[in-house]
């Protein structure tokens, strides 16, 4: 499920600090554009990773952000739970379920608040994050990579974004592949139908693609590398609005 090798599309994984603020603990990668005025429009956005965590895939879609021009805080919602197993999906679902959800977007909303964060990017878990951050009209950016329209289990859980997507009024813009079968299909399909009455919502579907799909940056095939150059180039234009 989702990322976890880094992409020979995206740079190497650049320098980073580890922080910590308002119960999260991060990675700050800097921007790489010298001599950008500080004071300048705030230009800081909070990545929001899948069940695997910062592994290299994430720490260079950070580094290729601050390529852009943005201060890129990687959320590391993981480390307190230890390192996985294995890498497996298995293996990252067992740590998954460690997580408590609503008290993990609680501590977003803060960051988001106490760190002037303008955007948010988030993949798969990260992803329903997002919606749950629209979902509190958080006053942000929100672009969720193929999240779970149907909600994902959680013992402390988040609201189901399937039944509260027709009432979202914060702009989020969803990137979905129509092929997702870990999400499903069908409820793809049914956001994207949401997506078509509320235009709070921007749904851009994918076809042939499926869950994970910007690591075809590096595909061959021409139509899934193209979906996923253009869902990056649709999250740098929301991002930077």
């Amino acid at each position: 499920m989702c990322h976890n090798d880094k992409l020979g599309a995206l740079p190497a994984p650049g320098t980073y600090q580890r922080k910590e603020a308002e119960g999260l603990k991060y990675w700050e990668f800097d921007s790489q554009i010298e001599g950008r005025d500080p004071g300048a429009a705030n230009k800081r956005v909070m990545i929001l990773t899948d069940i695997y965590g910062c592994n290299a895939f994430y720490q260079s879609f950070a580094t290729y952000l601050t390529s852009k021009g943005w201060q890129a805080h990687l959320i590391d919602l993981f480390s307190d739970l230890g390192e996985l197993k294995e890498v497996t999906r298995e293996a990252a679902f067992e740590r998954r379920h460690l997580l408590r959800d609503r008290r993990v977007c609680d501590m977003l909303e803060a960051h988001v608040k106490s760190q002037e964060i303008s955007a948010v990017v988030g993949f798969c878990l990260g992803g329903n994050y997002v919606l749950e951050l629209a979902r509190r009209n958080v006053p942000v950016n929100l672009v969720g990579y193929y999240p779970f329209p149907a909600g994902l289990p959680n013992e402390d859980g988040i609201e189901i974004p399937l039944d509260y997507l027709a009432q979202v009024t914060k702009p989020v813009t969803l990137l979905l592949g129509d092929s997702d079968d870990s999400a499903g299909r069908e409820n793809t399909a049914k956001a994207a139908k949401l997506a078509q009455s509320n235009k709070a919502l921007d749904a851009h579907v994918y076809h042939k693609s499926g869950h994970g799909f910007l690591a075809h940056l590096d595909s061959d095939d021409d139509t899934l590398r193209k979906n996923a150059e253009d869902s990056l180039a649709v999250c740098l234009q929301v991002i930077s609005q």
